[in-house]
């Protein structure tokens, strides 16, 4: 009887292994529990067919919590909003109504498009939310939009919006920032305008930013550290607030991964994300000079 248990609960464990290692965000998002959020999907923020986004609204709100948004990654190319359900309920889970949105990606255009988008999504939340500050997480590409859309004013001002009125931080993981070159043929293509000066948040430093916290993972072969830690530099000798923080063991997707439920034991690095949020939950930020 025991052996046929054993037998039952490693054939178990086996399938699952299989079926995460076959498509190990759709397995996330299958075992993700949804009663921490009512889902609305698909809002358009744009006229676009990738104009959409979706928002995970806390069953559990924290009383004037930040709203919280993700943006995914893909190397501008690829993802999508519905990958990451697990996201979604991680924060909504701690009190954090979150906003997923998608954005267009190459080949339909190129640089500064999905920027734009970025920041159209940012402004259709900030104004959804008047009066709550908004927290804007990004992962490797999407960690490169939103800073773009938050240390370049203009993106937002096209918008309407001031950066300075909306994001209350900014949370950065395995975001490149600018610190090399592009050399990629593909991303050459993707960034036409690469040899000008403004497509990179490392030259786009003039003053002080809303608090921003940088984290990648020391197994990442796929984005250097020194884009974190050159633009932290920057920051800081700008009056500004930047934090970095390197984490052991992970690897270029480990960073979204452990934002997971069944993974945020692996690291501290979930923690850190909500303490940073705590710390800035004020309600609508204000930092106009």
């Amino acid at each position: 009887m025991k052996l046929r248990i054993f037998i039952f609960i490693a054939s178990l464990i086996i399938a699952l292994f299989l079926f995460a290692a076959c498509s190990p965000v759709r397995f996330l998002n299958t075992i993700t529990p949804s009663g921490s959020y009512k889902l609305a999907k698909d809002i358009a923020y744009g006229d676009g067919e990738r104009q959409k986004l979706d928002i995970y609204q806390s069953s559990k709100p924290k009383p004037g919590a930040p709203i919280v948004m993700f943006i995914h990654g893909g190397s501008w190319d690829t993802g999508s909003k519905n990958i990451y359900k697990f996201v979604g309920e991680a924060f909504a889970s701690q009190g954090y109504t979150t906003v997923i949105p998608n954005y267009r990606l190459y080949p339909d255009v190129v640089y500064p498009k999905f920027i734009n988008d970025t920041a159209a999504a940012i402004a259709y939340t900030a104004k959804r939310y008047p009066e709550q500050g908004l927290i804007v997480i990004g992962h490797s590409a999407g960690a490169y939009n939103a800073m773009m859309a938050t240390v370049e004013p203009k993106y937002l001002q096209a918008q309407g919006v001031e950066v300075c009125r909306a994001i209350a931080g900014m949370v950065g993981l395995a975001g490149p920032y600018g610190a090399f070159p592009l050399k990629a043929e593909r991303l050459l293509i993707i960034f036409p305008d690469r040899h000008t000066a403004d497509d990179a948040p490392v030259n786009l430093i003039k003053g002080p930013t809303p608090p921003i916290f940088m984290a990648i993972g020391d197994k990442d072969t796929t984005v250097s550290e020194l884009h974190s830690t050159a633009l932290q530099k920057l920051i800081r000798a700008r009056g500004g607030k930047a934090d970095y923080k390197m984490y052991p063991g992970l690897n270029h997707t480990d960073v979204v991964k452990v934002l997971s439920r069944y993974f945020d034991g692996d690291s501290e690095l979930k923690g850190d994300i909500l303490r940073f949020i705590e710390a800035n939950s004020q309600k609508r930020p204000n930092y106009c000079h």
